[in-house]
């Protein structure tokens, strides 16, 4: 990309929603992969449950802290489901925001109002967003 942000040419802008689009898509599977395997232990948790339950007929303390403990974790599952949507409805517009760019409409003002609208920094890790080199927030 240009040193002026400027002067950063549609398909340079283009390149970076693809970018960006990328990077998400990396979270997206890491985050996606975390949330299968809370799934499998919430699956695993509740069997074990209802196995213990199914053995003892009387109040078993234990099995409501189990229970406690998986319903926090259906609830950690749930919330990691609305991030991953998140990410992917961001990922999604920085697809059609390169696209549009490409297509040639679009300038650097749309990328930034995106990127204001959506928060787009906070998605990134150690990324820079331009939003991010405008405010002088970049995280990098």
């Amino acid at each position: 990309m240009s040193d002026d942000t400027g002067n950063i040419s549609r398909p340079e802008l283009a390149e970076y929603c693809r970018t960006q689009a990328a990077i998400l898509a990396g979270h997206l599977d890491q985050r996606s992969a975390e949330l299968s395997d809370l799934l499998e232990e919430i699956e695993r948790d509740t069997a074990n449950a209802r196995a213990t339950l199914a053995e003892r007929s009387g109040p078993d303390t234990d099995a409501e802290a189990t229970i406690a403990e998986i319903e926090t974790k259906q609830e950690r599952a749930q919330a990691e489901q609305a991030t991953i949507e998140e990410y992917r409805t961001l990922a999604e517009g920085y697809t059609d925001l390169a696209e549009q760019l490409a297509g040639g409409s679009g300038d650097l003002e749309a990328v930034l109002e995106f990127e204001i609208e959506t928060d787009a920094p906070t998605y990134f890790d150690a990324e820079t967003t331009i939003l991010g080199v405008a405010t002088g927030e970049d995280r990098g």
